[in-house]
């Protein structure tokens, strides 16, 4: 918001309907997960097929672990599940492995598959649960691998030995390093892409998704939820007298009062320009005000300084809650702007809400 001539505009400049932006994180894991039981689907029915006259035994596994793995495909879908289902496929598939791997007609080349369990085992469940995995079951398939040759010289020996360990260790480290490496860019591009570089208080898209998840939250807990739209007065004073740097200065300053006075749980945002949005989860409208009060007091109070300049400052600020003004947030966000327009046309430095206006202005912002 810009000034007080084109705030009462604002709300239709501005639209929320951009939709949420989210970096995936576990997208990655439910494709490779989806991928998998794909494909131990397909071969084991394969193996079924061949196996089923010679080792009949063998072939009956085969198909109860294609036949699992079509079960789990559906529940493979679901993000909130994938945890869950990854863990539920894995550890069958690991425990098969070690017991193919017991049989008589085991080779030396069917130990590398051992090799695979610390990859899917990251991929799948992060870093330190896949840690947890590969930590259980490697070491298991090195020790059937021990007591499967161990009377075998030509396959048994010290070379051979370090070999199968050193080639196991080292998967393991290269799966667990990436997926910490993963991990940390995942979170940095995340706070990259939700946080305003200026103020560090979130962005736009971060606002929305921390409503529609308070949102949803306020409806199945029948709780307050309430919003705060504030703007600096006569910021563009600020730019024209002191220069764009002690204005970003001042927005660092605005930003930090604000936080100051917020619970773990509120959302400070900088919506763009010199407008910030709080949302206030659990807080109903009396709260909200209050809360509001403290920011405006404080922001006035205590002037921006710099060497020796003194700026004074003030906010004017609008409030609207979840339900009686709005059930999205555009709606909320629409009454809100309407009453900081007004707490800017009478005179700035100043609160409005619905309770705080008279009868007749509530008719007239309601019918904007």
């Amino acid at each position: 918001m810009q000034s007080a001539s084109n705030n009462q505009n604002s709300s239709d400049s501005r639209s929320f309907d951009d939709g949420v932006i989210e970096l995936p994180n576990q997208q990655h894991r439910r494709s490779v997960l989806q991928l998998l039981l794909w494909i131990s689907a397909a071969f084991g029915f394969f193996f079924t097929l061949l196996n089923w006259q010679s080792n009949a035994q063998m072939a009956i596994v085969e198909i109860a672990l294609a036949t699992y793995s079509l079960v789990l495909l559906p529940f493979a879908r679901n993000d909130k599940q994938q945890f869950k289902v990854s863990l539920l496929f894995l550890v069958p598939l690991y425990s098969i492995i070690l017991y193919v791997l017991t049989m008589p007609t085991s080779t030396e080349t069917g130990y590398v598959w051992i090799l695979v369990i610390p990859v899917l085992s990251h991929l799948l469940l992060g870093r330190w649960f896949g840690l947890g995995l590969s930590l259980i079951f490697m070491p298991i398939g090195f020790v059937l691998f021990a007591i499967r040759f161990h009377d075998n010289n030509a396959i048994f020996n010290v070379v051979a030995t370090s070999n199968v360990i050193l080639a196991g260790v080292a998967t393991l480290v290269f799966s667990h390093v990436y997926e910490v490496s993963r991990t940390r860019a995942h979170r940095k591009l995340l706070h990259l892409a939700t946080t305003d570089s200026l103020t560090s208080l979130a962005n736009r898209t971060r606002f929305l998704d921390v409503f529609e998840r308070e949102r949803n939250h306020a409806i199945r807990n029948n709780s307050d939820l309430s919003l705060l739209l504030l703007d600096i007065d006569h910021f563009k004073h600020v730019n024209d007298n002191h220069g764009h740097d002690v204005g970003d200065e001042v927005l660092k300053y605005v930003s930090a009062t604000i936080c100051h006075r917020l619970r773990k749980t509120d959302l400070a945002c900088r919506l763009g320009g010199e407008e910030f949005g709080v949302l206030l989860p659990g807080a109903s409208l009396e709260r909200a005000i209050s809360i509001a009060e403290t920011i405006r007091k404080n922001i006035a109070d205590v002037p921006y300084t710099r060497g020796d300049k003194l700026i004074a400052l003030s906010v004017s600020i609008g409030v609207s809650e979840y339900g009686f003004d709005g059930r999205d947030l555009e709606s909320m966000y629409a009454i809100a702007d309407n009453h900081l327009y007004r707490a800017k046309s009478s005179g700035r430095n100043r609160i409005r809400s619905r309770e705080m206006m008279r009868n007749g202005e509530l008719d007239l912002a309601l019918a904007d």
